[in-house]
């Protein structure tokens, strides 16, 4: 996987990309609408298509991607926007975790990649403050895709991993979204 994003890395901020990450990363505004104080990990935040607006808002923001061509996308363009406030982690967090914690946790379109859905679940459990807030956001199954999630079974382990307040929403749906497939883009929001 870490090789198939570093070779899509220079070309990963398409139009289809730059618009779902903003359709993403406005509805966590709508729902957060103060990020002053907040600290945020964008879990396998790639190019920074999320984190550079939230970094704009947030007190600091730490971009963690397995895939050191995206972050080097993402530092590129936070240079160039002069932002101060982020750490670029090339680190497995499976693998590796950190020994900080979160007010808010971002996964965009990340988790439906991931082999063990129940570690990752505990992983983000573990990284958030509490009362913080984790996002994800990503596809929703059908019937000629195994990739994606139905969104009562994710509600539904996350209750099980120990989360609350669980909410979902359909953010965009497109005959092509997913794999060439119809899809929808969902965003779930939940609170340790």
């Amino acid at each position: 996987m870490k090789e198939h994003f570093n070779h899509r890395a220079e070309l990963f901020d398409s139009p289809k990309n730059t618009f779902l990450a903003q359709l993403v990363y406005q509805q966590i505004k709508r729902q957060v609408p103060d990020l002053s104080g907040k600290t945020v990990l964008d879990f396998g935040g790639g190019t920074g298509l999320i984190t550079l607006p939230l970094a704009k808002d947030a007190k600091s923001v730490t971009l963690v991607d397995i895939a050191d061509k995206m972050l080097d996308q993402a530092r590129i363009k936070a240079k160039k926007q002069e932002l101060q406030n982020l750490t670029f982690l090339c680190r497995d967090l499976l693998a590796e975790p950190l020994e900080d914690t979160f007010d808010l946790i971002i996964v965009s379109r990340v988790l439906h990649h991931l082999p063990d859905l129940d570690k990752t679940l505990a992983l983000f459990h573990r990284h958030l403050k509490d009362q913080g807030q984790l996002f994800i956001a990503d596809y929703t199954k059908t019937s000629k895709s195994h990739h994606g999630f139905i969104i009562a079974d994710l509600e539904e382990d996350l209750r099980q991993g120990g989360f609350s307040d669980i909410k979902s929403q359909i953010l965009y749906s497109s005959d092509h979204l997913f794999l060439w497939n119809p899809s929808q883009l969902f965003l779930t929001s939940a609170k340790k």
